[in-house]
């Protein structure tokens, strides 16, 4: 067995508050990958289906920069969004080497469908804090981010 380690109250707080945070983020980012299997796309093609449907069409490397999945298979996510037809390339009119990804109306159809869903089900899943808590772990949040 291990040797005990006994923290300063401070650093042991600290420890508690990673672990916390850890965790929590690790139980939902479960459901929310069990609600984004539901609708047959992955977590990062929902992500950008729903960074497009909220900011509407822009490059690439803005897309990726907004997404909170980093991938190494960018190309792969896009390729297989436009085979299902929700997202289309279109060389911008300001710089030809510039693509801006759009959603198709279908892809569009989609975002609209299962955004209030979307929405229902993360307000479920972090209803648990009252409202007034939420707003406060938010702004927590930010303090560490």
């Amino acid at each position: 067995m291990g040797k005990e380690i006994t923290y300063k109250p401070k650093t042991q707080l600290a420890l508690n508050v990673l672990f916390g945070i850890g965790n929590a983020s690790n139980i939902i980012q479960e459901k929310t990958n069990t609600y984004v299997k539901s609708t047959g796309l992955t977590a990062a093609q929902f992500a950008i289906i729903n960074i497009l449907g909220h900011d509407g069409s822009m490059k690439i490397s803005q897309i990726y920069s907004k997404m909170l999945i980093k991938s190494g298979n960018r190309t792969m996510i896009l390729d297989s969004l436009e085979d299902k037809g929700f997202v289309k390339r279109v060389f911008s009119k300001n710089d030809r080497r510039e693509i801006i990804i759009e959603l198709t109306p279908s892809g569009q159809k989609f975002f609209t469908e299962n955004a209030e869903a979307y929405g229902s089900f993360v307000e479920k899943t972090v209803s648990p804090l009252l409202q007034s808590e939420q707003k406060e772990l938010v702004a927590m949040l930010k303090k560490l981010g």
